[in-house]
């Protein structure tokens, strides 16, 4: 080979070279683009890093630059098989066909010979070198670097991407144009972008992930994921039922609500009516009455009436989220549950829909009402109020969902009759004995585990 010949090889092997770059190039873009965070791009910006500018305005029209990534590629795909094929098979053919001049020993045959197979085995080998390039620098490795770190990515290729939508700008908008209207015949319509929205279920498999990974600590995490359950589950599983419900009689002096006030802790109280539990009047406030009497606007033996606040009622069925946003729209702390019938369901205060999410908050007034006590590594007493999820978390056990929320619901179903002081139930190995009743409702039940 003369030097021309050894110069114009070396000229297009490195554009062999040059192209298995700029395929890998384009490819990185479309990846990311495509995987880069919105919100890390738009941070960045604010930072204001100019390169994460450009690729959130890219962002914003990503049709038309994934096109313009797909018109490189394809590009320097075309241009890698044309020149790199028969620039690699140059290279191959003369020590091939001298190798199998040599194999074969009868000049007078492998001169005849060799030509035709040195090309054919030239091709295939460069055919294999070519491809390997092709996927391995020009496809894998971008694509995998870009999904790895596709914010890091997109800086880099943001300004060469525009330059070369620009540079191509014609092209790009007819395909962009092409492929839209490709989409449109099969029913598929533009969407206006292409942010990434997740389901509720997918965020918290995101949010399962990222505990998992170490990146979430478990209060994290726990936290996040009651976010997701909160807010569609009906206002009862958050309510105090009736049975539990500490109320005052509207009849009732200051001082008999001090004494109420003192024995429970509890700093909002429903009013009655004659008509009993079913008949709510409003509620009053500890608050409410301790600065009327700071101001000697009433005094202990007068009634709590001038002191009623109106209450407000909700079905029972109401969505948490809906009731908590109403409830603070409202500056309202507690409401009133109401039933199918008209009755008193229970009550819900915006602390408890609070501990929905974040667990319990320990009030300095308030007394211990987890409603579980350990006695031993396998006994505990618990309230039968306690819900059945909780004694489950708490326990380890594995009590299942039913028509019930309660541990008092699960032994009336399991029952299917009233207990009475000492039945036991056993499930799955554990033991579970009524302690106490309280008229109709079962008060306290034991839980013994199998050791």
């Amino acid at each position: 080979m003369d030097l021309s010949g050894l110069f114009d090889t070396s000229l297009r092997l490195a554009g062999v070279l040059v192209l298995v770059a700029l395929n890998g190039f384009f490819v990185a873009a479309e990846f990311a683009l495509v995987g880069s965070r919105r919100t890390r791009l738009e941070q960045m910006a604010s930072e204001g890093n100019a390169a994460a500018a450009l690729g959130r305005r890219m962002q914003g029209d990503l049709d038309r630059y994934i096109a313009a990534a797909q018109l490189g590629i394809t590009l320097a795909s075309l241009a890698l098989g044309w020149i790199g094929e028969s620039t690699i098979a140059e290279l191959l053919d003369p020590p091939i066909e001298a190798l199998i001049v040599w194999l074969l020993g009868n000049l007078a045959v492998a001169e005849s010979m060799a030509l035709t197979i040195s090309h054919a085995v030239g091709i295939a080998v460069s055919f294999f070198v070519i491809t390997s390039l092709h996927i391995v620098l020009g496809e894998q490795a971008p694509k995998v670097f870009a999904i790895r770190a596709p914010e890091q990515t997109a800086l880099f290729i943001v300004r060469p991407l525009a330059l070369f939508n620009r540079i191509f700008g014609l092209v790009i908008r007819f395909l962009d144009w092409a492929t839209e209207a490709v989409l449109r015949a099969f029913g598929i319509h533009e969407s206006g972008g292409h942010t990434k929205v997740h389901s509720a279920d997918e965020l918290r498999l995101l949010v399962e992930e990222s505990g998992e990974a170490g990146v979430l600590d478990q209060d994290e995490q726990e936290m996040l994921i009651n976010v997701f359950a909160f807010a569609d589950r009906p206002a009862y599983q958050a309510m105090l039922p009736r049975t539990e419900v500490v109320t005052i009689d509207h009849d009732a002096t200051i001082r008999q609500f001090l004494d109420r006030f003192a024995e429970t802790g509890h700093t909002r109280f429903p009013v009655l009516g004659p008509g009993g539990v079913d008949d709510v009047k409003g509620l009053i406030s500890a608050k409410d009455l301790l600065v009327a009497l700071s101001n000697g606007s009433v005094g202990l033996d007068e009634p709590i009436e001038s002191l009623v606040r109106p209450a407000f009622f909700t079905p029972e069925s109401k969505r948490i989220g809906d009731l908590m946003q109403e409830l603070r729209a409202k500056h309202i702390r507690m409401a009133i549950l109401i039933d199918e019938y008209g009755g008193m369901a229970g009550v819900v205060t915006l602390e408890d829909l609070v501990e929905e999410i974040v667990g319990e908050l320990d009030d300095e007034i308030e007394h211990d009402d987890s409603g579980l006590r350990t006695i031993d590594a396998q006994t505990s007493v618990v309230e039968g109020q306690v819900r059945v999820e909780d004694v489950n978390e708490e326990l380890d056990l594995n009590i299942p969902a039913g028509d019930y929320e309660t541990l008092a619901g699960f032994l009336l179903a399991r029952m299917g009759r009233l207990p009475s002081n000492g039945d036991t139930l056993i499930y799955n190995g554990t033991r579970l004995t009524v302690l106490e009743m309280q008229g109709p409702r079962i008060k306290r039940i034991e839980i013994k585990r199998a050791p």
